[in-house]
């Protein structure tokens, strides 16, 4: 059974940030790449890209840190297995000490998000939901390894997959995205192309799953602190109040405080 014994998402590390275990990590160690890394792997030298991971074993010496005195960015966790989890995950194509690149990694890094609030949380079945999370995880990177090695991945297939790993990006970060326009840039495909394929996949825009996003995670930090309305508003990814107070009037029929006097009163919002 693989156990977690800690774990970290979307690290930011400063250029004079390294990790430096000559005798090997101590326990496993599943690192991945959303930033270029410079990796020391039992002697051999690697330039990891981004979108790529490695599974260092217990006793492997390793050293990593930014390449060319830059920082770098990274998840990551150290976990416990038996002989018998080692063995099927070389069944399933993951290979210790050996990095692979997995290319479009955004689902893979959600659910190393939902596995660190899991890890950490003090709700009632945390640990097994972490274990959940854990065996799904290595069957996913287990799938991408196979069908980058026998070749059968189609470009629509990749295109439906970079399309929902955007939609978990949306969803997962709504105050770091960019215009539409720059993420059609980012998935190489023009602003009308892009809606046109993400409203046939998801019946929805992009737009439209952008306001969604950020209007959710609003109501979240309205009722869960006691942020003002301008930082809940910054917290949203909104550069003016105004806009987003408009925004969220048009999208629940309310004001921000509105909602926030009337849920903390127990009262019914219609939940667009």
């Amino acid at each position: 059974m693989i156990r977690v014994g800690s774990i970290g998402y979307n690290h930011n590390h400063p250029p004079e940030y390294y990790i430096d275990h000559p005798n090997g990590p101590g326990a496993w160690l599943f690192v991945l790449a959303k930033a270029p890394v410079d990796m020391t792997i039992n002697g051999e030298k690697y330039l990891i890209r981004a979108g790529s991971a490695i599974m260092i074993s217990p006793h492997t010496p390793c050293y990593y840190r930014g390449p060319d005195g830059e920082g770098y960015v990274d998840d990551w966790f150290y976990f416990n297995m038996t002989a018998e989890d080692i063995e099927m995950l070389a069944d399933m194509g993951i290979h210790a000490d050996l990095p692979i690149y997995l290319g479009a990694v955004d689902q893979l890094s959600s659910m190393i998000y939902e596995m660190t609030i899991e890890f950490y949380s003090a709700d009632s079945y945390h640990d097994e939901i972490v274990l959940l999370f854990t065996d799904i995880f290595f069957k996913r990177v287990s799938r991408i390894v196979m069908k980058k090695s026998s070749n059968e991945a189609s470009p629509a297939a990749d295109r439906r997959t970079e399309l929902a790993n955007l939609r978990s990006r949306i969803y997962r970060d709504p105050a770091e995205l960019p215009a539409v326009a720059v993420i059609a840039k980012e998935v190489g495909m023009s602003v009308s192309g892009l809606e046109h394929l993400y409203k046939k996949a998801f019946g929805t825009s992009v737009m439209k799953d952008i306001v969604n996003s950020r209007i959710g995670y609003a109501k979240k930090l309205l009722l869960a602190t006691n942020m003002q309305i301008s930082e809940i508003a910054g917290k949203c990814g909104y550069n003016c109040c105004y806009s987003f107070m408009r925004q969220f009037k048009a999208q629940t029929g309310i004001t921000p405080s509105e909602f926030r006097k009337t849920q903390a009163a127990g009262e019914w919002i219609k939940d667009e």
